[in-house]
């Protein structure tokens, strides 16, 4: 069986590149003309092959490196061994993700991931849903009347777009997500599985006690940049909104319950929960 190359490094990168566009630091008179071609973990990395220290558990890897260059902190760099060129930065994780952009330039921009181009012949769009220039719509999603999607958005294989939602521009949604009572801004990312709209249980009360089901009558807004992890689930108001703020992170496995609201540039981690009504201000970073 042939061994598939999912994202190809650009023709040449050398350090020099990676300096210039991480703005990393180096030592005087560093020869900066070698070529780095592939990246890997710190204990794996090889010549030829860019690294970084991701955790400081791993300070021991630095000294018997093989890698080309590793992005380290300030008060690291002395224990890198000589074969490795340390590219010093107060926040390593952040240059190696600036090389990667430069490294690899094809996985940058948002794809279809089965390669279509414009709306699929096996995707069923209703005649009164608007879609701008540019969107891909792949194999079996719905996308239901009324319905608006920006200019370049991607609408992956057997997702749903319910009635009236809104979806903007650049955006990535993944295969099998469905979206109801939604407003989504530009640039957003909802990864494969994710549920979005749906209306919320009530828990507060047994139904042994038969009180009426709060139907949930409000949306989901989420603004740009937002990105949703996989199987994630985002349950619509029952009187207002659930909100999440421009550039939030939310991991895979999360679950945010009606009328939550999240600031801008928050951190979820993966598999939380926020019950109803929870409020978290910008900036707010969970623990794991």
């Amino acid at each position: 069986m042939s061994e598939p190359i999912f994202f190809r490094a650009a023709a040449r990168t050398s350090l020099a590149d990676i300096v210039a566009c991480t703005g990393a630091a180096v030592v005087e008179g560093a020869d900066l003309s070698a070529a780095v071609d592939a990246v890997a973990p710190l204990g794996e990395a090889g010549p030829g092959e860019l690294t970084f220290l991701d955790s400081p558990d791993n300070v021991s890897l630095l000294e018997t490196s093989r890698a080309t260059a590793c992005f380290v902190a300030p008060d690291d760099a002395p224990r890198l061994s000589k074969a490795t060129l340390a590219l010093v930065l107060d926040e390593p994780y952040r240059g190696f993700a600036l090389a990667l952009q430069r490294m690899f330039p094809d996985a940058v921009p948002a794809k279809s991931l089965l390669g279509t181009a414009g709306i699929s012949p096996g995707a069923s769009v209703h005649p009164e849903a608007r879609l701008e220039q540019g969107v891909i719509v792949d194999p079996g999603a719905v996308i239901g009347p009324r319905a608006e999607i920006g200019l370049g958005s991607i609408i992956g294989a057997n997702s749903v777009i319910g009635s009236d939602v809104r979806i903007g521009r650049d955006c990535l949604i993944g295969p099998q997500v469905t979206i109801s009572h939604a407003l989504i801004g530009d640039r957003v990312v909802v990864h494969a599985g994710s549920r979005i709209g749906q209306p919320g249980i009530d828990f507060r009360h047994p139904p042994a006690q038969h009180l009426p089901r709060v139907l949930g009558i409000g949306r989901v807004i989420i603004q740009d940049g937002v990105e949703v992890g996989a199987n994630s689930t985002i349950d619509r108001g029952a009187a207002g909104d659930t909100v999440i703020g421009e550039k939030t992170r939310i991991g895979n496995l999360t679950w945010i319950a009606e009328n939550v609201a999240i600031g801008r540039y928050c951190v979820i981690p993966a598999k939380a929960g926020l019950a109803a009504s929870a409020r978290h201000a910008d900036f707010t970073i969970l623990a794991t």
